[in-house]
């Protein structure tokens, strides 16, 4: 019990803050808070694409008015679809970003990773990416457009709207799939196998399926809003040229 208490004060959001601002010198205090910038980068920009043209696909095939557990439905599958296109992108993040590994660049990530369990070595943790990605955008998809419909109904199409909407999504969905993330996360870096929920709950207790819950909140919520914003701007750019997008 005492070790599992001084490995959550060790874990914690603000513990970690004070390591990182603890540094004396500047600069380094500057790089580790952008430590995993560049494989996020490859990850977050591809990812987000591919979740709305696949999205927009998925209801184009679909047909007709999307409902709340359409919308569920409708983004699991668009997810789905994501997540096997940048899960090698979301493997490399998690493990660059813990600083375990000794990475330099992208590139030597993934020839790191290959040499050891070649192509399929990119995709562990696939399992439980899938259950924390499909439910997270089910339930993401289905809450924002049922927050903007019911509490923007006159003015869906304000910046303000799809902003609230998308934070708002945003949060709902990662509080629902958090254990999940951790779970992928382990799995990813730790290379753990097995029953891993039932390792995690042994070794360290129920709460460590909520390790990280704060600073992931946050990032999905400005995250989300950024997405939908982007999204739907672009969306009325292309509709005022004539080049109308399926949402």
């Amino acid at each position: 019990k005492q070790w599992y208490q001084r490995r959550v004060r060790a874990e914690s959001m603000t513990g970690i803050c004070k390591k990182v601002l603890s540094q004396e010198n500047r600069a380094t205090i500057i790089r580790n808070l952008w430590v995993g910038l560049n494989p996020s980068l490859a990850k977050t920009v591809p990812g987000v694409a591919c979740y709305f043209v696949s999205l927009s696909q998925v209801k184009r095939l679909y047909g007709g008015e999307v409902s709340g557990l359409d919308a569920v439905l409708l983004g699991a599958i668009a997810r789905i679809i994501t997540a096997a296109v940048v899960q090698p992108f979301s493997l490399i993040k998690t493990r660059y970003e813990s600083g375990r590994f000794g990475y330099r660049s992208i590139a030597g990530a993934v020839m790191s990773v290959t040499s050891e369990d070649r192509i399929r070595g990119l995709y562990r943790g696939f399992l439980p990416t899938l259950f924390r990605d499909a439910p997270f955008s089910g339930i993401y998809l289905a809450a924002y457009m049922g927050i903007k419909q019911n509490l923007f109904s006159e003015r869906q199409d304000t910046i303000q709207a799809t902003a609230v909407s998308g934070s708002v999504a945003g949060l709902v969905a990662a509080t629902v799939t958090h254990p999940a993330d951790v779970v992928k996360t382990r799995i990813q870096v730790e290379g753990s196998s097995g029953n891993v929920v039932r390792d995690l709950y042994r070794r360290e207790g129920i709460l460590v399926f909520w390790a990280g819950f704060v600073p992931r909140t946050l990032r999905r919520t400005l995250v989300s809003a950024t997405a939908w914003l982007v999204y739907e701007e672009i969306k009325k750019a292309a509709e005022r040229q004539k080049y109308p997008i399926y949402s």
